[in-house]
């Protein structure tokens, strides 16, 4: 059966969308619940676009935070010199997301798995080693003053909710985005690369050329979002670039199912959950969403979203053994 261009689960998304459409009126719609509310938004983005280039496609980067906090930065900082609205600030970041991208790719090319992780790695904390000692950039206190989403005419509500329904927004582009990519004939195309490259090229596939493909698109949308982060919250700091977010973002990842959309998002709003109740215990963050990776990829093999296969598979393969009773007749 071909595979479209929605993901399946018309049903699973319908409810999903509904239920986040009225979550506000049917909540306690504080500033605790907004935060949280918008810090998911940017984090389902994110990972959507890292799934797709290390899921899909099969590329080992851990630029993806690299991409959004340069992307970020470079649009606050045009924004707040020449006085730009925020739609042109978004514009900036998916255009600087691009560069990055492509400045990335560039040794994509040449370097596979482990180096090529390394040098993301590096990618990290270059960036992040250059901002803190950036005085135009705010050095390690940040760059404030970007322009948001909401007017300042509106209520302390009313800000929220545009806030809130900017986030919904956010994640129903990068899901666009996502199911264009893996469900179409790009998908394909990345995932029979990773299988076998030189079965691929023999198959007269462009290896290269779909890879740049998938790298440029998903940093349009990492930089996106990256200067989404400023019109959310009117600026930036260099936490952004830190271990602690990478780790939290790869672990939903891996929680959730890599190779799935359904299991990103379970993943993302699970460990922000769990970030959130211990927001205050410092590194405790990080060994909680330690251990619930580490229980889930035991007891899984594709994260919470291939969970219900895999079940499935056991009851039929357990179902098919045949009984004592049949044996001994």
């Amino acid at each position: 059966m071909p595979r479209g261009i929605l993901p399946r689960g018309t049903a699973f998304w319908s409810a999903l969308f509904l239920l986040a459409l009225y979550l506000p009126a049917v909540t306690d719609f504080g500033d605790a619940f907004l935060n949280t509310c918008v810090l998911f938004g940017v984090y389902a983005a994110l990972n959507l676009m890292w799934a797709l280039v290390m899921g899909t496609a099969g590329i080992y980067s851990f630029a993806t935070l690299a991409i959004a906090g340069i992307s970020g930065y470079g649009a606050g900082y045009a924004a707040i010199e020449l006085s730009l609205p925020w739609p042109a600030m978004l514009a900036a970041g998916a255009i600087v997301g691009v560069v990055v991208g492509l400045l990335v790719a560039l040794p994509a090319l040449r370097l596979r798995g482990v180096y090529f992780a390394l040098l993301t790695f590096g990618l990290v904390e270059l960036a992040r080693s250059f901002v803190v000692q950036s005085k135009p950039l705010g050095l390690a206190q940040g760059l404030y003053g970007a322009p948001t989403f909401a007017p300042e005419s509106l209520s302390a509500v009313g800000s929220g909710m545009v806030r809130y329904y900017a986030a919904l927004a956010l994640v129903i582009v990068a899901l666009i985005v996502y199911a264009a990519l893996d469900r179409g004939r790009v998908g394909t195309l990345l995932r029979t690369a990773r299988g076998s490259e030189p079965f691929a090229r023999g198959l007269g596939i462009g290896v290269v050329r779909i890879r740049l493909v998938v790298i440029v698109v998903s940093s349009a949308m990492i930089g996106f979002t990256g200067a989404c982060y400023l019109a959310f919250f009117g600026g930036i700091s260099p936490t952004i670039f830190s271990f602690d977010t990478l780790l939290l973002l790869f672990a939903m990842m891996v929680v959730g199912g890599i190779g799935s959309a359904r299991g990103v998002l379970l993943g993302t709003a699970l460990l922000l959950f769990i970030d959130q109740q211990f927001l205050d215990a410092g590194a405790l963050r990080l060994i909680a969403a330690g251990v619930v990776m580490l229980v889930v990829t035991l007891v899984t093999s594709d994260g919470l979203a291939g969970l219900p296969a895999q079940l499935r598979e056991r009851r039929a393969a357990t179902g098919s053994l045949p009984t004592q009773t049949e044996m001994i007749r």
